[in-house]
Formats: C-alpha cells, sequence, structure tokens
C-alpha cells in the first residue's frame, strides 16, 4: 500500500506532536544532545571517542564537537590525551557530569513516563516499533533506495 503524500505529511504531523510532548520542560544545566552523550559514555564506557560517540548516537562531528566543549566547560567530562596518538583522546564522565545526568534524566524522561502511564498498552507498543525503526536506521537498510520522496 503506497501512502500519498498527504497521508505521508499528517502522519509526519502527529510524530512531530508526539515527539514535541517528549519533550522535556527546560529545567536542566544540560541540553537533550549533552545528556544523550553523557549517557553513551555512562552506558558504554568504552566508546569514549568523538568519532565513537558520533557513530553511536547518530549526531554529525560538529555537533559531537560542541557538546563536548560545552560538556567540558561545565565539568561534566574529561578528556585524556592517548600517548600512542597525540591528536586523540578519550573521554571520562566526571562525578559532577554523573550527578548532572542523573538530575536531568529525571527531568527528560517524566513525560516519557507521563505519556505510559496515561496510554499504557498503546506507549509499549509505540517504544517497541521505534527500536524496530532504530535497528533499520542503525542497520542502514531503508525500504527506498533510489532515496524518492514520493
Amino acid at each position: 500500500m503506497e501512502l500519498e503524500w498527504t497521508d505521508m505529511a499528517r502522519r509526519q504531523q502527529q510524530l512531530q506532536k508526539i515527539m514535541r510532548a517528549l519533550l522535556p520542560p527546560r529545567r536542566s544545566v544540560l541540553t537533550t544532545s549533552e545528556c544523550e552523550l553523557l549517557a553513551l559514555l555512562y552506558l558504554r564506557p568504552e566508546q569514549n571517542t568523538p568519532v565513537m560517540l558520533s557513530q553511536s548516537s547518530g549526531m554529525k562531528k560538529e555537533a559531537v564537537s560542541r557538546c563536548l566543549k560545552s560538556l567540558s566547560e561545565k565539568e561534566c567530562i574529561r578528556k585524556e590525551r592517548q600517548p600512542e596518538d597525540e591528536r586523540s583522546y578519550r573521554l571520562y564522565l566526571t562525578d559532577k557530569g554523573l550527578a548532572e545526568l542523573k538530575q536531568s534524566y529525571e527531568s527528560i524522561l517524566q513525560p516519557f513516563y507521563d505519556l505510559w502511564r496515561s496510554a499504557g498498552p498503546d506507549f509499549e507498543a509505540f517504544l517497541e516499533y521505534t527500536g524496530r525503526l532504530a535497528a533499520h536506521i542503525e542497520e542502514g537498510e531503508e525500504k527506498n533506495v533510489d532515496h524518492e520522496v514520493l
């Protein structure tokens, strides 16, 4: 079944509405992108170079660099030069970074918990499908190889 562009536009607007509803109120010192990078450093400590963070998050290298600069200024991460290559460095979460991450995630996750409590199984199904879609993106599998919009 092929979707008309008007149907696709309507679905895209619905998805944007959901994403806006899941955005946290700005009560955090950290941006959502900064939290994402800190969470990756916490959950995957072996993925601690800027390139690895860019690959894991799907963020562009420039965006990762900006976030890392900000996180360094906020003393949430520390950089350690690599002896085998003076140009490269590894990143580590500081105690302050971990505390900020925990505080920020309470704010970030609250809309998810609220929607889960109100929608229950529908929200769980939505999360299941988003996980599947994320896997397709990560694997580079796309239904439309030609990148046609219509």
